[in-house]
């Protein structure tokens, strides 16, 4: 029963974000014991993106509140969560010994766990300082293996492209794995001391593999110009990411060399971003390349909607209302945490439609005879699909067709827009390669190619 709880909420997940992309897949261990730590933006998504991302079962800390009652206390059997007891919680703390034994025999026996060493899900766009719990786990675990088996950390970064819009992409970043037998040699006899040093280098490489501002707003430039500056970044999330991590380190290191010049890169990108907001277009790249839709390719694409409208048109109907409900109720109940608004999306609305499905066949079946209602019972959750799918593509080419139009009426508009695209993709390129050497043979010039580490999987999508 746990197994098709767990394959059913993972199937749920996937059709909330049904593009992961993965970055240095090469990197994940094919063997062993391995503690995944990773950065922690979106409450209990968190922990089933990062098994769906690197194909693994990962079994993760969760605290001790969520086994309380038997609904959620199912979900994280389904799992193979492990509590952890908070003070904050009104908890004793003192039972962590447990937990700290279930982990290392898990990981005696060659599994894999997920550990958030932030200790709390938040939207800050920076990280917050680390718990000792995973380094302490790591090197008990080495401790008890002894010299025969080798125990791996491996960071793992994870990005929501948005993560509260249903069916938009996520990008996990897999960092070097680290071989806690060598650290624990290196670290200090002390314990404590130990914990805290190998704390600092499960910081270090989880930092290179996430990406880190200032601000919020600083957080979004970096995604926006990684995107506008390579179009393959622009379709590729985890290339985006990736190239948005590169501008974020060349950033903060012109900032302590060149003040005055990192300032002028911030207005210059300001400039465009109000340039681009003046006209309504939302991605400079669609107004980019030869390749850009002709009319009749436009008329196309808008006819498969007209075919298409029917059908999501009677989703709307059986649909619409019920799934506009749950964003509201997703929002009361985060308590205006927003990095807790997209778990509650998934299990808010996972309630909700099958409620009115159900109610839905229920009625139908009673109004005209039980195969109607069983019919009800498949039409309304795919015709529902269709009405999304609807909605994406509509969104597509209406941005599309905004741009054609600034193409066909204003071309001078459009011209000035390609042309401060193109000074922005040279600036950033000159950026990271003055800044950032090892980044000199990535191109941002438009339609480029970005250079990935040797073996890299950049990009793969996991659909």
């Amino acid at each position: 029963m746990l197994s098709s709880v767990r394959k059913f909420l993972e199937r749920i997940v996937r059709f909330f974000y049904p593009v992961i992309a993965v970055s240095g897949a090469h990197r994940i261990p094919s063997a062993g014991s391995v503690v995944v730590v990773s950065n922690h933006p979106n409450g209990l998504i968190d922990p089933v993106t990062i098994g769906l991302g690197l194909a693994r079962p990962v079994a993760f800390l969760a605290k001790g509140t969520l086994f309380g009652n038997p609904v959620s206390r199912l979900l994280m059997d389904a799992f193979g969560a492990i509590p952890v007891y908070r003070a904050v919680d009104g908890q004793g703390t003192g039972r962590n010994q447990e937990t700290f034994a279930i982990c290392r025999k898990r990981l005696l026996e060659g599994g894999w766990i997920a550990i958030f060493p932030e200790g709390t899900t938040h939207d800050d766009p920076a990280m917050k300082p680390f718990k000792t719990g995973a380094a302490r786990i790591a090197l008990e675990a080495q401790a008890d293996a002894g010299d025969d088996q080798s125990v791996k950390i491996l960071p793992v970064g994870l990005l929501y492209e948005d993560k509260h819009i249903f069916r938009s992409r996520l990008a996990l970043s897999v960092g070097e794995p680290i071989d806690v037998r060598e650290q624990a040699r290196e670290a200090p006899a002390d314990p404590k001391a130990a914990a805290e040093h190998f704390t600092a280098v499960i910081h270090e490489a989880l930092g290179a593999v996430t990406l880190e501002a200032e601000n919020r707003e600083l957080w979004r430039g970096f995604m926006a110009v990684a995107a506008w500056t390579d179009r393959d970044a622009d379709e590729d999330l985890a290339l985006r990411e990736t190239r948005a991590r590169s501008l974020a380190r060349a950033y903060r290191q012109l900032v302590t060399a060149d003040p005055l010049r990192a300032g002028e890169v911030v207005d210059i990108t300001r400039r465009f971003v109000r340039m681009l907001q003046s006209v309504g277009i939302d991605d400079p790249l669609h107004l980019e390349g030869s390749d850009r839709p002709t009319l009749a390719a436009l008329a196309g694409s808008l006819f498969s909607l007209l075919m298409m409208a029917p059908v999501a048109l009677v989703g709307a109907v059986l649909s619409w209302i019920p799934y506009r409900l749950v964003k509201p109720l997703a929002h009361l109940a985060a308590g205006g945490k927003v990095e807790l608004i997209g778990t509650f999306k998934v299990l808010i609305g996972l309630v909700i439609m099958t409620i009115t499905y159900v109610t839905e066949a229920v009625l139908f079946g009673s109004w005209f005879g039980w195969p109607v209602g069983l019919a009800t019972l498949v039409i309304a959750p795919a015709t529902g699909f269709i009405a999304l799918r609807f909605h994406e593509r509509l969104s597509l080419r209406r941005e599309a067709l905004r741009a054609y139009w600034l193409r066909s009426t204003r071309a001078r508009v459009a011209v000035e827009i390609r042309k401060r695209r193109r000074e922005l993709a040279r600036l950033v390129e000159v950026a990271l390669k003055e800044v950032l050497p090892e980044s000199a043979g990535s191109s941002v010039e438009p339609g480029a190619n970005a250079q990935t580490e040797p073996g890299g999987n950049v990009g793969a999508p996991i659909r």
